[in-house]
């Protein structure tokens, strides 16, 4: 948990983000030897100088945003078991660091296969479920708002998601439906509509079994923290990233479908943005409510229909920049980092992000023009990227360690660069990782 100082209000954008990494690395760590609070410090020193773009000895190597799965998998670990089994996954995953010894922490995301099944959760398949064992997860998409809701949505995009979204996204969740509109609940009488859904059967029924699904969880999020726990007290700090997504890409990919927000862009443009709009103020606000409750110093944004292939310039310039940047910025006055997971290739959009302050952003790319990104970004923000899947999964050691070198000698006058993969991969061989990972140090 993060604790403002008491000159809050006083301090700067970069003091209060200062603040925040602060609090980030010297969070208190139960080190199992003195050597692994030594590479701790080190390590963690290390990224807070890339953090910092300030003089340091070498860029880091982060496999996260690409080995995670194949971490537990080459340990003979399927799909469902990152779904189900969380506690057969430390082993696999303490066993990755100490032969690999990465710069960082590098975790499996926790996948709560149990809570899902309870709750009768739509929008993806898994593994153990409809998915065969060896597979994770797959997004389903689906309309779960129609093109004349958006007026509904606009109006009150919580008491949306609460009483239409959820009903729709989670079957077992259909009963919240039920719920009264919580602001006209003022008067005494209106305690009667406010607790009349608590006393009929189907709700009762939901409440219990979101108890059962908070159990379950509660399971997965002890067995993933204690995993990571051991792993920082081997000497491994990891970097705390809250997920998020753009407004546009949660209408997106969430409410409307791509489909359906391809078609908005042409038939309801104004009530695309004006939804757009809507959805600023409150992702403001829970972001900074989740980085001051979990202390990480960075948001992570997956970026999906922003990228260059997906719309036009014209069309990113109207529908997806202006609200994106809003709650960046709102961010950056908070001193929260935007950790930039940029999906496909973003060459028509570096200006774009030049725009926003210095070392407000970690700038991680896929696909993207990486000699093109260090002419525009590299003096401002931190660089990540782009070690493409497809050569992890198909190429030759020999040709990872190339790109990867040539990755490493084009940032290397860079104030700072991070080695990471382009997207998501389940498939490769460790010496191609060992590769990866060595690469920065030469």
């Amino acid at each position: 948990m993060f604790t403002r100082p008491d000159n809050w209000n006083k301090m700067t954008p970069l003091e209060r983000r200062k603040a925040r990494l602060d609090a980030w690395q010297n969070a208190p760590v139960q080190f199992a030897s003195p050597e692994a609070e030594a590479s701790y410090k080190d390590r963690i020193q290390r990224l807070r100088k890339i953090y910092d773009m300030e003089a340091h000895d070498r860029p880091i190597a982060d496999p996260f945003m690409g080995a995670n799965e194949y971490m537990v998998r080459r340990k003979g670990l399927q799909g469902k078991d990152v779904v189900y089994n969380h506690d057969k996954l430390r082993e696999p995953l303490l066993d990755f660091h100490h032969e690999f010894q990465p710069d960082v922490a590098v975790g499996v995301l926790p996948y709560p296969g149990k809570s899902w099944d309870l709750l009768d959760f739509k929008t993806y398949i898994w593994g153990g479920q409809k998915l065969p064992d060896t597979m994770a997860i797959q997004a389903v998409e689906g309309e779960y708002m129609t093109g004349d809701e958006y007026k509904d949505f606009i109006a009150d995009p919580t008491a949306f998601w609460l009483k239409q979204y959820l009903p729709r996204a989670y079957g077992a969740l259909a009963p919240l439906a039920m719920l009264p509109d919580f602001p006209r609940i003022s008067e005494s009488i209106d305690t009667i509509d406010l607790l009349v859904p608590f006393g009929l059967p189907p709700f009762q029924e939901m409440l219990h079994k979101m108890m059962e699904a908070g159990n379950e969880l509660m399971k997965v999020l002890g067995s993933v923290g204690q995993t990571m726990g051991m792993i920082a007290a081997e000497g491994f700090p990891g970097m705390g990233l809250n997920i998020v997504k753009t407004p546009f890409d949660y209408l997106g990919d969430t409410l409307r479908g791509t489909r359906g927000i391809l078609m908005d862009m042409y038939r309801r443009p104004k009530d695309l943005l004006a939804a757009c709009e809507a959805y600023v103020p409150v992702l403001i606000k829970s972001i900074v409510g989740a980085s001051d409750r979990t202390g990480a110093p960075a948001a992570l944004y997956v970026l999906h229909k922003g990228a260059d292939t997906f719309m036009s310039r014209a069309q990113f310039e109207k529908f997806y920049w202006p609200t994106w940047k809003q709650v960046m910025l709102a961010l950056y006055e908070e001193g929260i980092t935007s950790y930039l997971f940029i999906e496909g290739s973003y060459n028509q959009r570096l200006d774009y992000l030049a725009q926003m302050p210095e070392k407000s952003l970690v700038c991680h790319f896929d696909k993207s023009d990486m000699r093109r990104v260090k002419e525009v970004l590299s003096d401002k923000f931190i660089i990540a990227g782009n070690v493409p899947a497809s050569l992890m999964s198909a190429g030759t050691t020999d040709e990872v360690r190339a790109y990867c070198d040539d990755l490493v000698d084009l940032y290397a006058d860079a104030p700072a660069y991070i080695m990471a993969h382009g997207c998501y991969f389940e498939n490769t061989t460790d010496d191609k990782l060992r590769a990866f990972v060595e690469s920065v140090r030469k």
